[in-house]
């Protein structure tokens, strides 16, 4: 093996060494004995309180005379979580839900961490297209609305790309992108240092949302 090749392979190994290399703030996390047990106990109460709050909208939804698309799931929500939305971890719960290849509607409260509570209205479907008109007038009466304008959706951050203020667009953009898109997201947020408030933000939101359909 020629002179050449060894030195590419040791630059190689080199290169490996120090990208593996831990930096300083790594290595304290690494030592740090208490940092896990805390996400893991917060993970469990984030759980929690989302399962109040499933319950706290079920008893809203058992005095409600909102008719539901067909099929839409109201015994239960589902609860889920995940490690990495953009790097961190998320906790969702979808209540009530209805997720089929041609038909979406799902009321959705996630907590995603280092960022925020939210609360989102997904349609996508006949229900939809049957009432776009009626839906699209009520919400341009509400200004603290978030709306998605994103080729897909399935983000829930709030960069300009994903969500933009309902006071800044028009009825024509927003019956352009359902044209084109074939789905509506509608959504608001609260900082996680509001974590006392979001069980009542929520079921506001899920009042809120629903009003914009009827």
């Amino acid at each position: 093996m020629s002179g050449g090749i060894w030195k590419w392979i040791y630059l190689g190994f080199c290169i490996d060494t120090l990208v593996m290399r831990p930096t300083a703030e790594e290595l304290d996390i690494l030592n740090d004995q208490n940092f896990l047990k805390l996400k893991n106990s917060l993970s469990e109460k984030i759980i929690q309180y989302l399962a109040k709050i499933e319950r706290s909208l079920a008893e809203e939804i058992k005095e409600m005379p909102f008719k539901f698309p067909e099929g839409t799931f109201l015994k239960a929500g589902k609860i889920s979580k995940g490690e990495q939305y953009q790097g961190l971890p998320y906790f969702i719960l979808d209540y009530p839900r209805l997720f089929t290849q041609k038909e979406v509607f799902a009321f959705r409260a996630m907590l995603w961490w280092g960022h925020h509570f939210s609360c989102t209205l997904h349609l996508q479907g006949d229900y939809l297209q049957q009432n776009k008109s009626r839906i699209i007038n009520n919400i341009f009466t509400q200004n603290a609305l978030y709306f998605c304008v994103n080729d897909q959706p399935w983000d829930y951050h709030y960069q300009q790309n994903n969500y933009q203020q309902i006071s800044a667009l028009t009825k024509e953009t927003v019956n352009q992108h359902i044209k084109e898109k074939g789905f509506l997201k509608i959504s608001d947020y609260l900082p996680v240092t509001d974590w006392s408030e979001y069980e009542s933000f929520a079921l506001k939101s899920f009042a809120r949302f629903l009003n914009y359909l009827q």
